[in-house]
């Protein structure tokens, strides 16, 4: 496992991967934290990225049936996207990070534009992505837009206050 904070200003290129087969949970979960730790997120990393859910066996699990995109630089895991997919019409790209220190270094248009690309490629019906309130215009540029149907969630975190119907 490559572990070490990537360098915005470092000399090698970003590297992307598509359905990366090499990225472990643990470098994962170091990103997570990373991510966690941050005090620039608008939203609290644990919230968006549903930490209280997460554990290393659901994470394996996880890697091993989406399509895991990532950016590596100096072969540090600096950024990462997760795609749910059928491998035909739809896409759903989620849990879209990078690496607290290297945002606004442009490899967040990197890892976002170039798996797009990627779903262009294999042919689409629809690419879903559900953004942060304030983020629109940053997907804007790849060509996503609002819908007129609204998105609705049924999210674990709040499953305990949810009481079912007799």
């Amino acid at each position: 496992m490559t572990t070490g904070t990537p360098s915005p200003s470092s000399s090698s290129s970003p590297v992307f991967t598509f359905d990366d087969p090499n990225i472990t949970v643990d470098e994962l979960e170091a990103l997570l934290d990373a991510m966690d730790r941050s005090q620039g997120m608008r939203f609290p990393a644990a919230a968006v990225f549903h930490r209280s859910l997460r554990d290393p066996a659901k994470e394996a699990t996880s890697l091993a049936h989406t399509l895991s995109c990532t950016l590596r630089v100096d072969g540090v895991l600096t950024g990462f996207l997760r795609i749910v997919t059928d491998h035909a019409y739809f896409y759903y790209i989620c849990d879209v990070m990078i690496h607290p220190e290297s945002q606004g270094s442009g490899w967040g248009t990197r890892l976002v534009g170039d798996a797009v690309l990627e779903c262009r490629r294999r042919g689409y019906m629809k690419i879903f992505l559900t953004a942060l309130p304030g983020l629109e215009d940053f997907y804007r540029q790849f060509g996503f837009r609002e819908t007129m149907s609204p998105v609705m969630t049924l999210r674990g975190e709040d499953e305990a206050s949810y009481s079912p119907r007799p």
